[in-house]
């Protein structure tokens, strides 16, 4: 479920199929592709001069029962199935040297390539397009986790972890504890994501999680990443082996299918000995506004119903309103039932959707270690 990469986000009004697809393609080109992934940047024209063809009418049968809830996201799928038909063939994709090559090559780019990237011919592409979701697993997320883990163990905090990531898409954020840090605060100081109390468990739900260990499955999820962007590509790479490694470990990572609002109810059979730390990172765009308040109201009555600080749930979701620039665009909130029964609601930072750099909110951070130093 996991959508990680950059973008604009322009209110969609939830379409179905293409409908409005000729706006949200201009959109990312101008509002953020054009500096950022030039070869994307120059795609996007040439597959909007498409739709009025034979393409427009298969993507619109294709995409018939699919509702789209946020601007970017057909956008990125599009490109997501292009690299993905690329990466799985090489030596004889119209556009191997634009989405495959290294660096991308722009000259590549042409309406005769794009023509036929797109033709009937190319099964792969249109059953990506068919069946499958943009998922990165952008593992700068894991300081979702991370952080407010060293915080609670920084406070005194013993009990082990249940850790649940929610939305996990192949599970890489579950063991991104393996990987090299890399956050730092508003000053340059690097943020602490050490020590951390004992996992007893990782555990990841996700409507279609991905099994990293197909290569099939490893292949999207590098298509998912944006083709200059080679420093994101090998922190990929790196946490694929991360994950690998964890195979025989006693905690190790276990996917589980699952849509988001039975998400609470799973977490109900959790051991109650260990502390629960939910994750979840950019979720909220990839579901309708209704089902997504069901599952945040029945996310805090979990909270509520289990003891005072025996679970925290951690998110990074965008909160554009308040931003005053793509730096501080995403919002890293926690909650969690306080002593005495009330639902604490922190904000704990700010920062990119993509996280290396955090605004810390000081006092939220006192107010949780003040409230865990007591367990």
């Amino acid at each position: 479920m996991q959508f990680a990469t950059g973008y604009a986000v322009v209110p969609c009004g939830m379409p179905r199929g293409i409908d409005g697809l000729g706006a949200d393609l201009f959109a990312q080109e101008v509002g953020y592709l054009r500096e950022r992934e030039p070869v994307y940047a120059q795609l996007l024209p040439l597959l909007h001069d498409q739709l009025a063809g034979d393409f427009g009418a298969r993507l619109a049968a294709a995409w018939a029962n699919r509702e789209v809830y946020a601007a970017y996201e057909r956008p990125l799928m599009l490109l997501a199935a292009l690299r993905y038909d690329t990466l799985s063939d090489p030596d004889a994709h119209p556009l191997q040297a634009a989405l495959a090559g290294n660096p991308p090559h722009l000259h590549a780019v042409s309406a005769a390539a794009v023509a036929a990237a797109v033709a009937p011919e190319r099964m792969r592409f249109w059953q990506a397009l068919r069946e499958r979701v943009v998922q990165t697993n952008e593992t700068t997320r894991a300081v979702t986790w991370l952080w407010p883990a060293a915080l609670l163990a920084m406070a005194g905090e013993r009990r082990a972890i249940a850790l649940v990531d929610i939305g996990t898409s192949a599970g890489l954020n579950l063991t991104a504890d393996g990987l090299p840090p890399l956050w730092q605060d508003a000053a340059g100081a690097a943020i602490a994501v050490a020590p951390r109390p004992e996992l007893a468990l990782r555990i990841g739900f996700d409507a279609a999680p991905l099994d990293v260990r197909e290569p099939d499955a490893a292949r999207w999820l590098r298509a998912c990443v944006w083709p200059s962007d080679t420093p994101r590509l090998a922190r990929l790479e790196q946490a694929i082996a991360c994950f690998g490694a964890t195979a025989a470990r006693p905690d190790a990572p276990r996917l589980v299918a699952c849509n988001l609002p039975e998400v609470p109810v799973q977490l109900d059979a959790l051991p109650r000995e260990s502390l629960i730390l939910c994750m979840q990172s950019i979720v909220r765009d990839y579901l309708p506004a209704a089902e997504y308040k069901r599952y945040e109201a029945e996310m805090r009555a979990l909270l509520l119903r289990r003891p005072a600080l025996a679970a925290l749930w951690a998110e990074l979701e965008m909160d554009s309103e308040r931003a005053s620039s793509q730096e501080n665009s995403a919002t890293l909130r926690v909650r969690y039932a306080a002593e005495g029964g009330a639902l604490r609601e922190l904000i704990l930072a700010r920062t990119h959707p993509h996280p290396k750099r955090l605004f810390v909110e000081a006092a939220a951070v006192e107010v949780l270690q003040r409230d865990f130093a007591a367990t």
